[in-house]
């Protein structure tokens, strides 16, 4: 997963998918995301995406799963986020320091109306079967 940082004139978020099949490009204007927000945040969503996968072509869509991303004021470290995913809700938890409560809101927004079009896999899924035991 990658997140960029746009400048210029304001654009609301966007989560575009990458035309490789390799994952999604999160794009949030300046003001919505801070410089040290853009990595936390693209480490966080790769992990997530560990435990997901678009829904095959012509099966049934899922269902709705709500989404929320939460600005949790004073955390320990402020560039600690996570997430908790659950068979019912995925809740994100972020600095206010490094994401908007726009952006917070339109991702919220965007990755609810998203969800019926991914399925929950089991670990290893996404492994290819390339990597080296130590």
């Amino acid at each position: 997963m990658r997140v960029e940082r746009v400048e210029g004139e304001y654009i609301a978020p966007e989560i575009i998918d990458l035309e490789d099949g390799s994952g999604c490009l999160f794009r949030l204007h300046v003001s919505d995301i801070s410089e040290d927000g853009a990595k936390p945040l693209a480490d966080l969503l790769t992990e997530q995406a560990k435990r997901w996968a678009p829904r095959p072509p012509g099966a049934p869509l899922g269902p709705v799963i709500p989404v929320t991303w939460e600005r949790v004021p004073n955390p320990p470290d402020p560039l600690a986020i996570g997430v908790k995913d659950s068979a019912t809700a995925i809740t994100y938890a972020v600095d206010p320091s490094l994401l908007s409560q726009r952006a917070a809101d339109y991702l919220s927004r965007l990755d609810t109306d998203r969800s019926p079009y991914w399925q929950r896999v089991p670990e290893g899924y996404h492994d290819d079967g390339t990597e080296e035991a130590e």
